[in-house]
């Protein structure tokens, strides 16, 4: 449950994050625009009163709404804006500077030339904004830097702001997730329990029938009938004993009994225990085995995952076909690959093979032999030891890989068990 809060506090967190920052962005264009549409009704008050900022008597005369955008009226408000104003008649005739310190002649008519080469009548030139008007002949260049550094600090503070917001919303949410996952890990364990319970209350009745069925079978002689019983007595006897190993590994969160394995003695131990099986089907086997791969580890645990691989290679590889095993090892990890042809069905998502009793097709049925947990436990026991799994489809067939790691030290602990047969 611990991976289910991390998941969600994870989640909340990238979702406040998310939600926060394009609030900032939203009100960073706002800001944007507002400058602009600001900066554009003073251009354009300036091109109306022939390049000058109106007077007492014509701001008086204005719209309310224009009155609203320029803000209050007194003697000190033609000064407040930094604007120059360049004529022109073909080539540039004068410029009037009067109102800026920051431009001088040249560089005012140099900047009117410019924006006169675009279509745009409107834009920015650095941090100044223009207006062309073709009817009097003339560009108008007002200094919004003041504008934009209030607009961009404005944005900062802001981001700021969401970051610190969202740290508290991620804080407090971290603290009430426990309470929040309570209800799904209370379920958990309801689950595992009554899988655990029920499992060793069926143990017993199947332990009755497959006694009678060989009491019977002695004295009536083996039949058709007796061979059925016996054959799924056995194959649920396996399933049960896979679900309470599975239930028992989930149940941990480290590894017990580490201690130096012989990986690759183990990997062709199992390649050994089914060449007959291979062999029935006409099956090529390859190894590419690197020898005295030795790692530390649950010695039974990676016995289970090499025989799960191996076996499940077994299972589906397609008759006159190929399996190839693979182990090699470097500095960080040890990796162990499984290969066997087989029909790929390109609509299926082979990641839910590691999903309990999942069957992506009909090739994978009851017919095999197999129950759907093998490999959950061989994922459970990759993650124990610190690795990844996962199911490579390619045109020729599936490929398991394994990566473990490398870093396991060995300790001791009282909390072990050993995986059922």
């Amino acid at each position: 449950m611990k991976k289910l809060r991390r998941k969600i506090v994870i989640g909340v967190f990238l979702s406040a994050l998310a939600v926060f920052l394009l609030t900032v962005v939203l009100i960073g264009m706002a800001m944007n625009l507002r400058v602009a549409h600001r900066a554009d009704e003073m251009t354009d008050l300036i091109v109306k009163y022939d390049g000058e900022f109106p007077d007492r008597e014509d701001y008086d005369r204005m719209d309310p709404k224009l009155k609203q955008t320029l803000g209050s009226f007194d003697e000190e408000s033609p000064y407040r804006l930094r604007y120059f104003s360049v004529f022109f008649d073909g080539d540039i005739l004068k410029s009037e500077i009067s109102h800026i310190a920051a431009v001088n002649m040249e560089e005012a008519a140099e900047m009117a030339a410019d924006v006169r080469t675009g279509v745009k009548k409107r834009g920015y030139v650095g941090d100044y904004r223009y207006r062309i008007d073709d009817d009097k002949q003339m560009v108008v260049f007002l200094d919004v830097s003041d504008d934009i550094l209030a607009a961009e600090e404005l944005v900062l503070i802001l981001a700021l702001i969401s970051i610190v917001f969202v740290l508290m919303i991620t804080t407090v949410f971290w603290f009430l997730s426990k309470r929040i996952v309570r209800p799904f890990e209370e379920n958990s364990q309801m689950q595992k329990q009554f899988i655990t319970d029920a499992s060793h209350e069926l143990k017993t009745p199947l332990a009755i029938i497959s006694a009678n069925a060989e009491v019977l079978a002695y004295k009536d002689g083996e039949n058709e009938w007796i061979k059925n019983i016996t054959t799924q007595v056995t194959r649920v006897s396996e399933l049960v004993n896979e679900l309470l190993t599975l239930n028992r590994l989930e149940e941990v969160n480290e590894i017990s009994d580490i201690e130096s394995v012989d990986l690759s003695q183990k990997v062709n131990s199992a390649a050994d225990t089914f060449a007959e099986v291979f062999k029935s089907k006409n099956v090529a086997l390859y190894r590419d085995i690197q020898p005295d791969v030795v790692i530390n580890g649950n010695a039974s645990q990676l016995e289970r995952l090499v025989s799960v691989l191996t076996e499940n290679a077994s299972k589906y590889v397609s008759e006159n076909g190929e399996v190839r095993i693979t182990l090699k090892k470097d500095a960080h990890h040890t990796m162990l690959s499984v290969f066997n042809t087989c029909e790929i069905d390109k609509s299926v998502d082979y990641t839910h093979l590691f999903d309990r009793f999942y069957r992506p097709d009909h090739s994978r049925d009851s017919n095999t032999g197999g129950h759907g947990i093998g490999l959950s436990i061989a994922k459970r026991i990759t993650v124990l030891h610190g690795g990844t799994i996962e199911a490579v489809p390619s045109d020729s067939g599936l490929t398991f890989n394994v990566k473990l790691s490398n870093k396991l030290k060995i300790k001791s602990s009282n909390k072990h068990f050993k995986l059922s047969s």
